[in-house]
């Protein structure tokens, strides 16, 4: 199984869509949300190098019963998560983010 390392921004990516659906009135879908989020992350673990490159070498999976998608590399034994988006968000605005975000991942 690999390790896995989810940087600051990542986690500002994630409080961000859980305060949205917190706020908008979705009484505990915001923890649902991150419940979704972790399973991937555990899905990710085992099984993250089937889906397709996205941009350089990191990947994208859509997170299921939710519309946000979830970017992420490998460095070595270790999956960086990248990003946590909308999916409707405009494809060159995640492209761009992650691009931003190369740096300091590891």
């Amino acid at each position: 199984m690999t390790d896995y390392r989810i940087p600051p921004e990542v986690g500002g990516d994630l409080a961000n869509a859980t305060d949205w659906y917190d706020r908008e009135g979705y009484k505990g879908l915001g923890e649902r949300f991150l419940k979704a989020f972790r399973a991937h992350l555990t899905q990710l673990r085992q099984t993250g190098e089937a889906h397709r490159t996205f941009y350089a070498d990191y990947r994208r999976i859509l997170l299921k019963a939710f519309p946000y998608a979830l970017y992420y590399r490998y460095h070595g034994d270790l999956l960086v998560v990248a990003l946590v988006i909308h999916a409707a968000r405009n494809p060159q605005l995640a492209r761009s983010k992650v691009r931003g975000r190369l740096e300091g991942d590891v």
